[in-house]
């Protein structure tokens, strides 16, 4: 058996949230979606989302998508990254994978809760 890659867990989560919806979810997950912009903070934002392990590029030059899934352990990040992109047009929040409402008016801050120590 093929050693499993990060893509094929978040591909099978995925295909099993589909086939098996849960009123409970596993872990709470933020997704960050960004893409190209003629900003000095562009390069230091695609650097911090490399920093994660499950960071993805998909296509190229202007119509680049970047993106990082962050859980609760790893906030301090996804604040850093979040306050670099939160004013682009292409930036995105995913909750759990998923585009749901509200997603930077309330999910990102129930986050933010987790900086608390």
């Amino acid at each position: 058996m093929a050693p499993t890659r990060p893509d094929d867990i978040e591909l099978e989560e995925k295909l099993q949230d589909i086939l098996y919806p849960s009123p409970k979810a596993k872990e709470f997950k933020i997704t960050l979606v960004f893409g190209h912009k003629l900003s000095p903070d562009y390069e230091k934002a695609v650097d911090l989302a490399r920093r994660n392990p499950t960071y993805k590029k998909e296509g190229t030059g202007e119509w680049v998508r970047h993106s990082a899934t962050y859980t609760p352990a790893e906030v301090d990040d996804l604040f850093n990254l979040f306050n670099l992109v939160h004013e682009w047009e292409t930036t995105e929040v995913l909750v759990n994978h998923k585009r749901i409402p509200y997603g930077h008016q309330l999910w990102l801050p129930l986050m933010w809760f987790y900086r608390i120590r």
